[in-house]
């Protein structure tokens, strides 16, 4: 796990509990050093995501919104060809996603390049806090390829107190 919350969030001290109690390594970061396009990583070094390569990661709207800038900045600066085919296959995923399909070979080859964003091995995030937006939660879900979980619940009473359908379904 990739722990780089406050332990003031009790959604993260209640995590990092679960890891500590399970035995799950858990490495710490920063939001300012999470990924390698971080406002605090040096040009040409790696972020601590990359660095750590994080199995799970509990986060927060506004983190999960950075990525999505970053995955959309780095699709805007490549060559039109590249922004063509990653809509197409982004599209595409979509399309059979919505349906209950998942697109493996397409995944092996565009999406796992996108994954490396957070290390390449990350199968769960839960992001909590605050709402996360539709849009947010499609692209990061499609082009991180992991499942992503969103729960609900005052910090002053309850670490999570509801938790969203889809993820249940899955599981």
């Amino acid at each position: 796990m990739i722990g780089f919350l406050p332990l003031a969030h009790v959604f993260e001290l209640l995590a990092e509990s679960v890891c500590l109690l399970t035995g799950v390594p858990i490495g710490y970061s920063t939001p300012n050093t999470l990924i390698d396009s971080s406002s605090k990583i040096m040009k040409g070094c790696k972020g601590d995501a990359a660095v750590l390569k994080p199995t799970c990661m509990t986060t927060v709207p506004l983190i999960l919104d950075r990525i999505s800038k970053g995955i959309n900045d780095k699709v805007n600066n490549s060559s039109p060809l590249q922004k063509v085919l990653f809509k197409f296959a982004y599209n595409y995923k979509s399309k059979w996603s919505r349906r209950g399909y998942r697109t493996p070979m397409l995944d092996m080859l565009v999406f796992k390049k996108v994954a490396k964003l957070l290390g390449g091995r990350v199968r769960l995030a839960i992001s909590g806090g605050a709402p996360l937006s539709a849009d947010t939660h499609e692209q990061i879900r499609l082009c991180l390829c992991f499942d992503m979980c969103q729960g609900y619940g005052l910090t002053e009473t309850t670490a999570g107190a509801t938790v969203s359908d889809k993820w249940l379904v899955k599981f």
